[in-house]
């Protein structure tokens, strides 16, 4: 019996520190996240490359709360307004309350978003709070920001194209630029004369390396005639300064697609030597178009999946949501920074 009762004794005292154990082991466990309020000192910002350096917009959000001892970090989410945050552009702040974008920074996000140059465009921002992967974040309200972006100036290696057109001064002349630094150029420039003779020169003098050619289509690496183009208009020009070729195609813009009333006739655009782009103004209906010239689809512009308002070779039809009356403007003026916008009327 005595045996009997010291077994029971011991095996009572085993489970009492089991339940003990076990109680020590208790975790405590993240709630969800409060939502964060977020607040914006601006909702409409136009943007200029002459106040970069300045503030832009200041974002603030109140703290959130995950009932767990973990530091809490936080974000600032911007993406296109309707696209619900699908692909946004996230701005990791540690754990920040605020934070004060310049006019840099906030027209690098727009654009990289796809916001045309020079047009007002909304996207949408919130803030983020997170402990870490395990757990879902916290999201605050929602705010929209309307925002007109400048253009980043990319600038590609390029060579210069001084020539009888624009006084033979390399400095201020057009250039031709190698988007992949490959060694194969291209741009569009305006030769207004019935006859135009040109160089290429890898800097802004005549210091470098002076392309002139001995046969047409054929260039000479420090040396040979001027290159020479008769009739006046607007080219596409390439060189391959590997190969030691070059090519000019003259180029009449146009528009075409259902949008423009017409899947098969162009809408020809003008070229407006002032402010060097192609322009018309045009009644669009809801549909799509794209930009060809000489009547062809040899050379013409589409839109990029991941960038609108960058015009690429051969891409998607450009689309139009809202029917109406629009000034369309090409500008191929820039070397590897092609744009077009819609301006509403």
């Amino acid at each position: 019996m005595k045996s009997l009762y010291i077994k029971t004794m011991t095996y009572s005292l085993l489970m009492l520190l089991f339940v003990s154990c076990k109680k020590d082991e208790t975790k405590v466990v993240a709630s969800n996240g409060t939502a964060p309020v977020f607040t914006a000192t601006q909702s409409t910002l136009v943007l200029d490359s002459a106040s970069a350096k300045k503030d832009a917009v200041v974002l603030n959000w109140t703290a959130s709360s995950f009932n767990y001892s973990a530091a809490i970090s936080y974000a600032v989410q911007l993406d296109l307004a309707g696209n619900n945050f699908s692909g946004p552009k996230e701005v990791a702040l540690n754990t920040a309350l605020t934070k004060t974008f310049t006019v840099a920074e906030i027209n690098n996000l727009v654009n990289q978003l796809g916001l045309t140059p020079g047009t007002a465009g909304k996207i949408e921002m919130r803030a983020k709070a997170s402990i870490g992967d395990v757990f879902a974040p916290a999201y605050s309200n929602v705010l929209t920001l309307t925002v007109t972006p400048y253009q980043i100036i990319i600038d590609y290696p390029s060579l210069y194209v001084p020539g009888s057109y624009q006084g033979w001064d390399p400095k201020s002349a057009s250039k031709i630029s190698s988007v992949t630094d490959n060694k194969i150029y291209e741009g569009y420039i305006n030769f207004p004369d019935a006859s135009t003779d040109f160089k290429f020169t890898p800097q802004p003098d005549w210091n470098g390396v002076n392309y002139g050619t001995s046969s047409p289509g054929t260039l000479n690496a420090g040396g040979g005639d001027n290159l020479h183009q008769d009739g006046a208009g607007y080219y596409l020009v390439k060189a391959d300064t590997k190969a030691l070729t070059y090519s000019l195609t003259k180029t009449v813009w146009a528009v075409i697609g259902d949008a423009t009333g017409s899947a098969s006739s162009d809408t020809p655009m003008a070229y407006d030597a002032v402010n060097k782009v192609w322009t018309v103004t045009k009644a669009l209906s809801v549909g799509s178009f794209k930009f060809r010239a000489n009547g062809t689809n040899d050379i013409n512009f589409g839109i990029s999946k991941q960038v609108t308002g960058k015009p690429v070779y051969n891409g998607d039809n450009i689309p139009v949501a809202t029917a109406g009356t629009y000034k369309i403007i090409l500008n191929l003026a820039i070397p590897g920074n092609y744009t077009y916008s819609l301006i509403k009327q």
